[in-house]
């Protein structure tokens, strides 16, 4: 292939999990294309993701709540830059529009999987014979442009001003000096996330012992957060720091406690271990933690996985894929990637 300066597309509109790991993507492709033109097709509110990566030449966006007419918009914005490459890793509606209708030379689409998870969801039949991540996915995306893509990590860099912000707000809290495990008690649907009053028994237990708590989220989730921080003297950011504030925060924890949710991601991208914790999901859907010092829990029940993505209700009624995963468990975890890494941070 002719690696001169291609003018290269890529696609990807939601959501912020699938966006922090699709920043390995980018980096592999900036790699393989030494001096390219990376343009990034997404929604309006993750632009902050991308606006300091050095591989990222230009992005288009959707704004929140668009309608089809902002998407005809964005595909004549597109069409004016006459890409060489272009390549779907969404496969979604919104992005097949633009995948099917505006020219290059070369076209790529992420393959969904719905039939393997389809059977393991609703016959409980495992027909994956090796998981893959979905970092990896992406970047075999990449791979399909028969190119050489070395082994890649998923990368976020908070500017220094989004380091500032968390500092101040790590200042006003008390937090300076101490080291701090954080915690993501939210998740977009209920059946993901991991009880409430665990999450506050845990946010106790580590304020008793010494260590700062550090409880993140987004707007939706500023109740719940409020509540899980509470009385203990944790630092509640939820609604309070940008996504990237959100990652210069998580980047000065040693630890995050996360469901299966987009703060694991974030916090791994910005090299931070988590303690994973999964009911609905399971490994083979592709959202396991990738860093070597991070823990996922999980039951291991008949009934699991029984949502793609934690949409659908509880069939037990019971979430006891989660509710039996005990705070001691959490604990001793913590404890242990604490132990290994030294405290480091």
């Amino acid at each position: 292939m002719n690696n001169k300066r291609p003018r290269i597309l890529l696609i990807r509109f939601s959501s912020l999990g699938d966006l922090v790991l699709l920043t390995a993507a980018v980096d592999a492709i900036g790699e393989a294309f030494p001096g390219h033109d990376l343009h990034l097709a997404t929604k309006e509110k993750y632009r902050e993701l991308f606006e300091n990566n050095r591989c990222v030449a230009k992005i288009h966006t959707l704004p929140t709540g668009a309608g089809f007419g902002d998407l005809i918009g964005l595909r004549r914005e597109l069409a004016a830059e006459e890409y060489d490459i272009l390549i779907d890793a969404h496969n979604v509606i919104r992005s097949n529009v633009l995948y099917r209708t505006l020219g290059a030379r070369i076209k790529i689409q992420l393959r969904k999987d719905q039939i393997r998870k389809f059977s393991l969801i609703n016959v409980n039949c495992d027909l994956y014979a090796d998981p893959v991540s979905m970092k990896d996915a992406y970047l075999g995306l990449i791979d399909e442009l028969d190119v050489e893509v070395g082994p890649a990590a998923t990368r976020l860099d908070p500017s220094p001003d989004a380091a500032t912000a968390a500092e101040a707000l790590f200042k006003a809290g008390g937090l300076k000096g101490k080291s701090i495990v954080a915690l993501a008690p939210g998740a977009r649907w209920e059946t993901k996330r991991w009880p409430e009053k665990n999450f506050i028994h845990l946010s106790q237990e580590l304020e008793s012992g010494g260590y700062g708590v550090l409880v993140v989220g987004g707007d939706s989730e500023r109740e719940l957060c409020g509540r899980v921080a509470g009385d203990t003297g944790a630092v509640n950011t939820c609604g309070r720091l940008s996504l990237m504030e959100t990652a210069a925060a998580l980047q000065k924890a040693s630890v995050l406690v996360t469901n299966d949710s987009a703060p694991l991601h974030i916090a791994e991208a910005v090299g931070t271990p988590v303690v994973a914790l999964f009911g609905p999901t399971v490994r083979q859907f592709g959202y396991f933690p990738l860093l070597d010092e991070s823990v996922a829990l999980e039951m291991h029940l008949d009934c699991r996985p029984c949502s793609r993505n934690g949409a659908r209700p509880c069939r037990l009624e019971s979430r006891i894929c989660l509710e039996q995963i005990f705070p001691l468990r959490v604990l001793s975890t913590l404890k242990e990637i604490l132990e290994s890494t030294g405290e480091k941070k």
